[in-house]
C-alpha cells in the first residue's frame, strides 16, 4: 500500500499545478478556510450543546473570531517563497533588542518628537506602519476576549503574547521545518507591540456603551429544537470526499496513461460542479449523491420538486460564485508584500473587499447549517430550500 501511495504521489508531481498543491504547506494553506469552518462548527455546536441556547449574534461573533485568527495567520504566513530562494538567504533570523524600531525610525526618517512638521512624513514610512499595524492587528483578540469571554486584562495580555510567540515562532522556525531557515525575522518588538494591541483592544471597550454591547435582539437557537442540519452538513462531505476521489482519478489517467483529457483544471472544477451537484440534484429530485444516502434534497419552499434553472441559480450562486472568491482571497493573500505598508494599493482595496464578501457569505452559510430556517443567499434568489 505504501508503494501504491507513493507511486500515485509522483505521478502526481508530474504536473506543475498538482506538484504545487500537493507540497504540504500549500494543502494547510488551501485547507484552512476550510478547517476554520469545520472548527467554528465543532465549537459552536458544543456551545450550544452545553447552554441550550445560543443567539445568532453570539454564534457569528465566535465564528468572527475564529475566522480573525486564521486570516491573521495567513497574513503572518504569506506569501510564502520558494525553498531556493530561502535556501540563499543570509539575512538576520531574529532580532532580540526591544524597542529596536525605535532606533530605525530615528535613523531612516526625519522624525524629530519636538518637531511637529516631521511627524506626518514619519507615521507614513514602512518603518512606522509595521509596527503600528502589529498594535492595530491583535486588538480585534483584546476587545472580543474582554467582550464575549469577559477575561481578566492579565489573562488577555498573556493570552495575546502566547498567540504572538506562536506566529513568531512559526517563521523563526521555517514554518515548521519546511524551509532550510527562517525566511521571515523572528522580531522581539513585534512581541511586544502584538501584546500591547491585545491590552489596547480590551481597554477600547469602555468607549462604547454598555447597553450596545449587551444588545441582542437576534434569533435565540435551542438546542431541544435540533437546529442544525446535520443531513445536509453530511450530505456535503460525502459528495466532495467523491470528488476528492474522482479528481486524483482523473490526474492519474491524465498524467500517467496519457488519456486525451483537458489539462486545464478550471475545467474539471466546472465539471465537478456539473458531474456531482448539478446534474444528480436535476435527475433525482433535489438530490446529490450525500443527499441520496442522507435523504437530505434541495427544493420549493413548499415542498415540490425544483426546476432546473433554481437549481442552476442554487448551486451556481455557492460554487461558481461563493468557492472561487474563497481561491481568489487565497491569491490575494499571496500576492501581497512582505511587509504591511501604509501606502494603500489596488491588491490592499481587492483583498479587503473580497474578504468582506467572503465573510458575508460564510455567515449565511454557517447560519444555514444551524439554522433550518434560514435560506442562503442563493436559495432566496432561486426561491429553494434544503429539505
Amino acid at each position: 500500500m505504501q508503494n501504491i501511495i507513493t507511486k500515485l504521489y509522483q505521478l502526481a508531481l508530474s504536473s506543475h499545478i498538482v506538484s504545487a498543491l500537493l507540497q504540504p504547506v500549500h494543502i494547510v494553506i488551501l485547507a484552512l478556510p476550510i478547517m476554520t469552518l469545520l472548527l467554528a462548527i465543532i465549537v459552536l455546536t458544543v456551545q450550544l450543546r452545553t447552554r441550550q441556547t445560543l443567539s445568532e449574534r453570539n454564534l457569528i461573533s465566535t465564528y468572527s473570531f475564529i475566522w480573525y485568527l486564521a486570516a491573521a495567520y495567513l497574513l503572518i504566513i504569506l506569501p510564502l517563497p520558494t525553498r531556493s530562494s530561502v535556501a540563499s538567504l543570509t539575512t538576520a533570523e531574529y532580532n532580540l533588542q526591544p524597542f529596536y524600531f525605535l532606533s530605525q525610525l530615528k535613523l531612516l526618517t526625519p522624525f524629530q518628537l519636538s518637531d511637529p512638521s516631521t511627524w506626518l512624513s514619519a507615521f507614513k514610512s514602512d518603518t512606522f506602519f509595521q509596527p503600528f499595524f502589529n498594535v492595530l492587528l491583535f486588538m480585534p483578540i483584546g476587545a472580543y476576549l474582554k467582550w464575549r469571554r469577559h477575561w481578566p486584562l492579565w489573562l488577555i495580555t498573556l493570552t495575546s503574547f502566547s498567540i504572538s510567540l506562536f506566529f513568531e515562532t512559526t517563521q523563526l522556525t521555517g514554518l515548521y521545518g519546511y524551509y532550510s531557515r527562517a525566511y521571515r525575522m523572528f522580531d522581539v518588538d513585534d512581541l511586544m507591540m502584538n501584546t500591547l494591541g491585545g491590552i489596547i483592544g480590551a481597554w477600547a471597550l469602555v468607549f462604547i456603551p454598555r447597553k450596545l454591547r449587551n444588545r441582542d435582539h437576534s434569533t435565540v437557537l435551542n438546542w431541544n429544537e435540533r437546529p442544525i442540519n446535520w443531513r445536509r452538513i453530511g450530505a456535503l462531505i460525502i459528495d466532495w470526499a467523491i470528488i476528492a476521489g474522482f479528481d486524483t482519478l482523473y490526474f492519474v489517467l491524465v498524467k500517467h496513461f496519457a488519456w486525451p483529457l483537458p489539462h486545464d483544471f478550471r475545467w474539471l472544477y466546472v465539471a465537478n460542479i456539473c458531474i456531482f451537484f448539478l446534474l444528480p440534484a436535476w435527475r433525482w429530485h433535489g438530490k446529490t449523491i450525500g443527499g441520496l444516502l442522507l435523504n437530505s434534497r434541495i427544493a420549493n419552499a413548499d415542498g415540490s420538486n425544483a426546476n432546473f434553472g433554481q437549481l442552476f441559480i442554487h448551486y451556481g450562486g455557492l460554487y461558481f460564485v461563493g468557492l472561487p472568491l474563497l481561491f481568489l482571497d487565497l491569491w490575494l493573500f499571496n500576492s501581497l508584500g512582505d511587509m504591511p505598508s501604509a501606502t494603500l494599493n489596488r491588491l490592499d482595496v481587492y483583498l479587503v473587499l473580497v474578504s468582506v464578501v467572503l465573510l458575508i457569505i460564510s455567515y449565511d452559510l454557517l447560519l444555514a447549517l444551524f439554522s433550518r430556517s434560514h435560506q442562503l443567499w442563493c436559495e432566496k434568489l432561486s426561491h429553494t430550500t434544503a429539505i
